[in-house]
């Protein structure tokens, strides 16, 4: 865990765990503490952290680079729905990259396609406010 908070709880790994460390400090400044868990290794899962955690807040946000379909935080999302959705009280959001067939080496199409600190931090409003 990166950061400890009380009202949602944020999974990244990469690039996003650092986005969303400075969405969080956003966030704060709004009175919203959020925790920021750094998954670190996909294969293998920390399960375990992953539940403790996401059953903390009951308010979870998954945030990864890649497709939001079929991706790896789409297994993250389904393991806390299958493992404590009795313990949540908002639906697990994800928010990931758009659904477009290859990551652009351009500038502006990057930025199109990459998640930066302020769209993780709107997302993590529309959970908080759930």
């Amino acid at each position: 865990m990166k950061r400890d908070g009380k009202d949602i709880t944020v999974f990244a790994y990469g690039l996003m765990l650092h986005h969303s460390l400075r969405a969080a400090e956003a966030l704060a400044a709004d009175g919203i503490e959020v925790t920021v868990v750094d998954v670190r290794s996909l294969r293998p899962l920390d399960a375990a952290t992953i539940l403790r955690e996401a059953r903390k807040t009951g308010k979870c946000l998954v945030v990864y680079e890649d497709n939001r379909l079929f991706g790896a935080g789409a297994e993250i999302a389904a393991l806390i729905a299958e493992e404590a959705f009795d313990d949540l009280d908002a639906p697990v959001m994800r928010l990931g990259g758009p659904e477009a067939p290859a990551m652009p080496f351009n500038k502006p199409q990057e930025d199109w396609f990459l998640l930066d600190p302020e769209r993780i931090a709107t997302k993590m409003r529309e959970l908080a406010r759930y």
